[in-house]
């Protein structure tokens, strides 16, 4: 049996995955393949995303299938658990949400388990936090750019803060389902933080940095980071957040890797209290108990 994640969106969805995936294989001692074929079409109403996971030292080898699956029907699903269909396809059920049944080995040893979905629950990979911490790291060292950052923040009492607009002002679909938590999430956080600390000093990251540099409060105490035009800047951003001592997340996956992949194991954390504009779902197997939510 081999596990065969496939991957698709931003840097912080395509780690969701690929550490499902890696705990699983972790778990069963078997490979992980790594389908890359999402990166190779055009989608409607989508954000163009880039693959990055290829500028980390993940494990796993990269493959792209000319036909990848699609998301089984209920013959399908019956199928597989009664007869060697290979792969076993599983589609992940509901959304940010941790399902036990995914840990469970398809029916048949010949059966590749083939995974669909976002997996956004640190329940499905907490177990392999430190592999996880060592292998989710930068290939390359830092650009000197970012190094003079890095120098900042490991000699100050650094908190991140991470303000994402871009595509959740934006674009429609990316508005209705996320949105922009707003700026007295940001005022009520950082003002938290300096409670805590006065001595705090705020490192912005932002896809909207004029709009940051117009409306955060405590200017007098914030960096904010230039992105360099790089292919690979992202991930050089989340190395940076990473050495943050405490983090101000978005309702972000990328800001949910900074906070849970922190170098500072007593880092503190302040979350969205709600993740999307869907009141209804709850939120306890994404957002970890100790972070502060508001």
């Amino acid at each position: 049996m081999n596990i065969i994640v496939q991957l698709q969106g931003g840097l912080g969805n395509q780690l969701f995955q690929y550490a499902t995936a890696r705990a699983l294989a972790h778990r069963h001692q078997t490979s992980l393949l790594i389908d890359q074929g999402w990166f190779t079409k055009t989608y409607d109403d989508v954000t163009p995303r880039e693959l990055l996971l290829t500028t980390l030292n993940t494990k796993g080898a990269f493959i792209s299938l000319d036909s990848p699956p699609k998301k089984p029907k209920l013959i399908r699903r019956i199928l597989q658990k009664v007869w060697p269909v290979n792969p076993y396809v599983y589609s992940e059920k509901t959304p940010y949400c941790f399902d036990p049944y995914l840990t469970k080995a398809p029916t048949f040893k010949a059966q590749n388990l083939y995974l669909m979905g976002y997996w956004q629950s640190y329940r499905y990979f907490d177990q392999i936090k430190n592999i996880l911490q060592s292998e989710i790291s930068l290939k390359v060292s830092l650009h000197t750019h970012y190094q003079n950052y890095l120098n900042q923040i490991q000699a100050s009492k650094s908190a991140m803060v991470h303000v994402r607009r871009g595509d959740y002002v934006h674009l429609a679909n990316a508005a209705k389902v996320h949105g922009f938590v707003g700026l007295d999430y940001y005022v009520q956080g950082m003002s938290n933080l300096l409670s805590r600390d006065p001595d705090t000093h705020f490192f912005v990251f932002s896809d909207d940095l004029v709009w940051a540099r117009s409306n955060l409060p405590h200017q007098d105490k914030i960096t904010f980071i230039q992105t360099l035009e790089s292919s690979d800047a992202v991930t050089q951003e989340l190395e940076l957040m990473t050495h943050c001592q405490s983090h101000l997340i978005a309702n972000s996956s990328l800001s949910w890797w900074a906070a849970w992949l922190a170098k500072n194991p007593a880092n503190t954390v302040i979350c969205p209290s709600r993740w999307t504009n869907d009141s209804a779902l709850n939120w306890d197997d994404l957002l970890p108990a100790h972070w502060q939510r508001i």
